[in-house]
């Protein structure tokens, strides 16, 4: 009954803020609010991708998009960008228990994954190790973009496996009419996770205003059976088989604590818009525990075992990101047809605490990066763009954690995107150069490198309904700060071994490569598109050859029983396909019932050392909907296989089953809108581990969970 007392002291204290500010905002003005955002229709929408070259519709995006909006976002919406993002076609999730989740697409994530705010890189340690979540709110989002496959050209140096846009309106691009606002909150009863959304947009003379904020508390995440995968356990050993019973019902240390408040402002002017914005986040949350290393020796060094201890402690993560952001849009004469501008500044710091309460390491990164996009004048039928994009960051890291050493990275890049459009055919050309400077603050090592992209795509209009696609792009991704410089001294060679800083998220010691070239990726893809009539969907195969694909290799060599790892180059071909359908069942009177079927499937391979580690299995299922313009009805199956196509030192993961459910229903008065959603997760409560996640034998997702809330909005 708790998650029932919880939403309902929210609920009260939602309707009578919201109840208030619906007469203030009746008093200054009595116009009717658009609700149509609150309705369920089978209308067609034609959606404009933000994210693509020349935000045209989805239907002229030559790239496999997923884009989440509007009812079907705040649906999704999950604590982490990939808990939101998991069940999209062509993205999984790569967790690291339920407090981070990096999204995976086409079995590429960290660094080969581009994540933006606003089109703007995000400037925090989230690729640097996989236990540093993202310091991106989803729950704040109004869009979310998906870019599967390469997207190098308008996003740079991280964007070789496809790119992830959180959209938000904290810089206002048009003058408000009305003050409108939105309030949410929910409840999830696997960890008893409360969070609760507010929004609030208006105009004082031509400056349009938004404010927003989020409060989110969790306890710690109920499963079924037990955390540690007891095939991974050995029972012989007396403190293994009692730690593995410890972990029977939850996971611990998984509690978190988030807040975040956004102010932004803008100048709308007759043409175009001048804004900024300032966003603070805080984050606190705890580290899923790893088992101890046992020792049957007695004669076993005291401090080393007590050393190995101290790093499987609980460990709690406390993050703070102070974000500026500029941006503008504003139309040009001559050559130029508008210059849309964009440019973020953030000072972002994590301490990860031990369980005694001191500061183990404290990582920070400190950066400006920005974008310029010049839209030219150019004849019908015709598009160009010429760009500059440019980014400065310092990356620290300091204490005991501390294996990657003080760096500056710079780094600089123009590009430029063509396109014609003949009668059945659009073409698109594009090419990058990007040069990029990594240096170490102290001593010589220094990485500098000029990397080069191009691509071309094509879509035929087979009719007016149906589309073919075809893309070729050629990708060149330059080595980050971890993979260049873990346990790398100031004078570019690696560590004496007994000097080697463990990194306890992996349990290695992980040892970087500075001589590394620049990955060299060819992507080919073909797909056909129909986004009108009876049956709408997609289908596309993608085929990606990388040389030179730098990867984290065990060397099954040991320091004090600490496996030693190496940065090495390797060529691999990532191959698979994607489907999503959507056949209508029936359509009587408001009511619409429709099925979805959906598959995807990654092959990762390495020309010399066999698989590619941590590929999601192959995914299938299906979801039933039935809509009314007050109400709906969502059930989700969704079938992963055992995925046995192991890379090296690696364990399988079995297969499971997903049922998920969703209801909603509509309120409606003269001025205020409200929606009550119930959603249930995981409801045949499967014991579900993440092959693409480093601790998914320690930390399984969440358990059967129930999840009930409320919207309202005036």
């Amino acid at each position: 009954m708790k998650i029932i007392n919880t939403f309902a002291v929210s609920a009260g204290y939602a309707s009578y803020i919201l109840l208030s500010a619906q007469g203030v905002s009746a008093a200054e003005n009595d116009a009717q609010v658009n609700t149509s955002e609150l309705e369920h229709s089978d209308a067609a929408i034609e959606e404009i991708i933000v994210t693509s070259s020349f935000h045209r519709s989805r239907a002229e995006t030559a790239l496999p998009v997923n884009i989440l909006t509007g009812e079907e976002l705040r649906e999704k919406v999950g604590t982490t960008l990939g808990d939101t993002l998991q069940n999209e076609v062509g993205v999984n999730i790569a967790s690291f228990g339920v407090n981070v989740g990096a999204p995976v697409i086409r079995g590429q994530t960290a660094n080969r994954v581009q994540v933006l705010q606003g089109g703007v890189g995000n400037i925090d340690a989230s690729a640097i190790s996989a236990d540093h979540t993202n310091s991106l709110e989803p729950a704040l989002a109004d869009r979310i973009e998906v870019l599967r496959g390469p997207s190098t050209l308008l996003y740079g140096n991280g964007a070789i496996g496809g790119v992830v846009n959180v959209i938000d309106n904290r810089i206002p691009t048009q003058l408000p009419n009305v003050i409108s606002g939105l309030f949410e909150t929910r409840n999830n009863s696997a960890s008893d996770q409360q969070v609760s959304v507010l929004k609030m947009e208006g105009a004082i003379g031509q400056f349009a205003w938004h404010a927003d904020g989020i409060y989110r508390d969790s306890n710690d995440v109920e499963i079924p059976k037990y955390a540690i995968n007891p095939e991974v356990v050995d029972f012989t050993d007396e403190d293994a088989t009692s730690e593995f019973l410890e972990t029977r019902g939850r996971i611990a240390n998984s509690d978190a604590r988030a807040t975040v408040k956004t102010l932004g402002a803008s100048r709308i002017l007759d043409e175009g818009y001048l804004g900024f914005s300032f966003n603070r986040l805080e984050n606190d949350y705890g580290i899923p525990p790893v088992p101890s290393v046992h020792h049957e020796d007695e004669d076993h060094d005291e401090e080393l075992e007590e050393a190995h201890e101290h790093v499987h402690e609980d460990v709690r993560i406390v993050m703070e990101q102070d974000r500026f952001d500029f941006e503008l849009a504003v139309p040009l004469a001559g050559w130029f047809q508008e210059v849309h501008g964009r440019v973020s500044v953030v000072d972002y710091e994590h301490a990860e605490i031990e369980a005694s309460g001191e500061v183990g390491t404290v990582f920070e990164q400190d950066g400006l990066e920005g974008r310029f996009s010049f839209h030219l004048n150019m004849p019908e039928n015709h598009d160009s763009i010429v760009g500059l994009h440019f980014s400065r960051r310092k990356f620290e890291a300091t204490g005991e954690e501390a294996f990657i050493p003080e760096t500056d990275i710079d780094s600089t890049a123009l590009f430029s995107i063509y396109s014609i459009d003949t009668d059945s055919t659009l073409y698109e050309l594009g090419i990058r150069a990007e040069h990029r400077e990594l240096e170490q603050n102290q001593g010589s090592c220094r990485k500098s490198s000029t990397s080069y992209s191009g691509s071309g795509s094509a879509i035929w209009r087979i009719t007016e309904r149906t589309n073919l696609l075809f893309s070729l792009s050629h990708s060149q991704r330059s080595g980050t700060v971890e993979e260049l410089y873990s346990n790398i001294s100031t004078s570019c060679t690696e560590l004496p071994t007994d000097l080697l800083v463990q990194h306890a998220a992996t349990q290695r010691f992980e040892i970087g490569n500075p001589d590394a070239g620049k990955e060299k990726s060819t992507n080919i893809e073909v797909g056909a598109r129909k986004h009108m009539g009876f049956v709408t969907g997609e289908i596309s195969y993608f085929y990606n050859d990388i040389s030179d694909y730098l990867y984290l290799f065990d060397t099954d060599r040991f320091q004090d029983d600490v496996e030693i790892s190496r940065y090495l180059t390797d060529d691999a071909v990532f191959h698979g396909f994607e489907v999503e359908l959507n056949i209508p069942l029936y359509q009587t009177g408001d009511h619409l019932a429709d099925l979805t079927f959906f598959s995807d499937y990654v092959d990762a391979e390495f020309d010399s050392h066999g698989n590619v580690p941590r590929i999601p299995g192959f995914r299938y299922g299906v979801e039933w909907r039935h809509s009314h313009l007050d109400w709906q009805i969502k059930m989700r199956w969704s079938e992963v296989e055992e995925q046995s196509d192991l890379g090296a030192n690696e364990s399988s993961s079995k297969g499971y089953s997903l049922l998920n459910f969703h209801a909603d229903y509509h309120l409606q008065s003269d001025s205020l809108s409200g929606l009550l959603f119930v959603r249930g997760i995981n409801l045949l409560d499967e014991a579900v581990r993440h092959h693409s996640s480093l601790l998914k034998d320690y930390a399984p997702a969440p358990g059967r969970a129930l999840e009930i809330g409320m919207r309202m909005e005036f």
